[in-house]
This record gives C-alpha cells, sequence and structure tokens, in this order.
C-alpha cells in the first residue's frame, strides 16, 4: 500500500539523519534534508566545516556514501555539502559547539559564558542557553542551568520566528541536553513597535510653532470675552 510506502521513506529519512549527526558531528552540522527523487536520492548536508566532511581528496564523503547505501540499501545516494553562512548565529551549530565542548571536559559556566558573548557581539537581538543533566562529577545531581542575554519571546506564535537548536554531549556522567534559543538581527516581531528617527531641531522647531498657536488662540479668546463685556 501506498500509505506503508510514506511510512518506510520517512522512517528510513530519519534514520539517515541520526546516522549522519554522529559521523559528522566535528563538522558541527546545522540541517540534514534526505530527498527521494525516482533517480537518486539527495542527502544534503548543511555543516560549519565542509572540509571535515568532504575529506583529503574526496575521501570521507565516498566512505559516507558507501556506507549510507550498504547500511540502509539506497541504490543511487548523492550527498551534497552546503556551507553554513553564519556559524554564530545559527543556534543548531552553536548547540552542537556547546556539546562538543562538554565532552572534552570544559568548564560549562566559562564556556556557556563565551558562547553567550559571541552570539550577541555578532548581532543577536536575544539568546537564551540551557543546559540540563549532571553537569559535576560522580555522584552530581541533575540540574538545570541557564544564560541568557537580550529579548526572547516564550510563548505565542512569535516564538516561531525564534532561531531554536538542540544537541546531546555524551560525557563520562551522563548524557548533558543543550537548547540554544536566538533571536536574529532582522526579526521583527507582531508587537514591535517602530519609533521615527527624528531630528531634534525639527522636533523644536514643532515645539515652537504649537507654542505659537496655543497664543494666538488664547489672545483670541480673550479679545472676544472682553467686547462681550463692554456690550
Amino acid at each position: 500500500m501506498i500509505e506503508r510506502e510514506f511510512i518506510r521513506d520517512a522512517t528510513s529519512g530519519l534514520a539517515i539523519k541520526e546516522y549522519l549527526v554522529d559521523e559528522v558531528r566535528q563538522a558541527l552540522p546545522s540541517d540534514i534534508q534526505v530527498v527521494r527523487t525516482p533517480l537518486v536520492t539527495r542527502i544534503i548536508l548543511k555543516v560549519a566545516r565542509p572540509a571535515l566532511v568532504i575529506g583529503r581528496k574526496g575521501y570521507r564523503i565516498k566512505q559516507l556514501t558507501e556506507e549510507i547505501k550498504r547500511r540502509f540499501r539506497i541504490d543511487n545516494p548523492q550527498i551534497e555539502v552546503v556551507p553554513v553562512p553564519n556559524t554564530t548565529l545559527d543556534a543548531r551549530v552553536q548547540a552542537m559547539r556547546i556539546a562538543l565542548g562538554l565532552e572534552h571536559g570544559q568548564a560549562w559556566r566559562p564556556l556557556l559564558r563565551k558562547t553567550l558573548a559571541r552570539i550577541m557581539a555578532a548581532g543577536a537581538k536575544g539568546c537564551e542557553i540551557v543546559i540540563k543533566g549532571k553537569l559535576g562529577a560522580r555522584g552530581a545531581k541533575k540540574r538545570v542551568e541557564r544564560v541568557y542575554a537580550g529579548y526572547m519571546k516564550k510563548c505565542g506564535d512569535p516564538v516561531k520566528l525564534v532561531d531554536q537548536g538542540h544537541a546531546v554531549a555524551k560525557t563520562r556522567w551522563g548524557t548533558i541536553g543543550v537548547h540554544v534559543y536566538i533571536v536574529h538581527p532582522d526579526t521583527v516581531f507582531p508587537d514591535h513597535i517602530a519609533v521615527p528617527d527624528v531630528p531634534q531641531e525639527q522636533i523644536l522647531a514643532k515645539l515652537k510653532s504649537d507654542n505659537s498657536e496655543g497664543r494666538e488662540v488664547e489672545d483670541g479668546d480673550s479679545e472676544g470675552k472682553g467686547a462681550q463685556a463692554e456690550n
């Protein structure tokens, strides 16, 4: 049945994505797309370090292609590598970078603060980084730590405008979940109010004209009241 084919294709695509995320972790993947056509199966890898995926003389990408063909029984897979234009403002890249840092034994506090400062320095309107898991040595309890800066939406439809990234760090003491939320510089929320940039000289001239008009009206009213009193 055609429904089973759709389910099989979706399941196979998800398995391919999970496999590639583990295989190209060092390349900091941002997005993985599997596009099926009657002739080929295109796999688009959007990564921050394309050279680590391609390898020397294309050896690494050929190895990945053969492994996908053998493991998932795909006749003609083609892997396309696309570089991430701005890695600092990509939430998935930053989440994976933090996860790799935790796996290599870096202290989580300076790691999160440096990442937050780098993202805000790149022009982000807001950023929030949340990590969950065992953050200490053996015997430490699970806890949640959060660092944030700038403006961030938490609920409603505007949350869809926030770039979100998730990664998992596999440390000696257990797994740690990493969530990164970034509001890009060009993001405009529905509740945004634009205030025009008017020069100060123009504002002062407008105030003076309004004051002069008000005085003329007051003088006219006083003259009218005086004429009525004489009558």
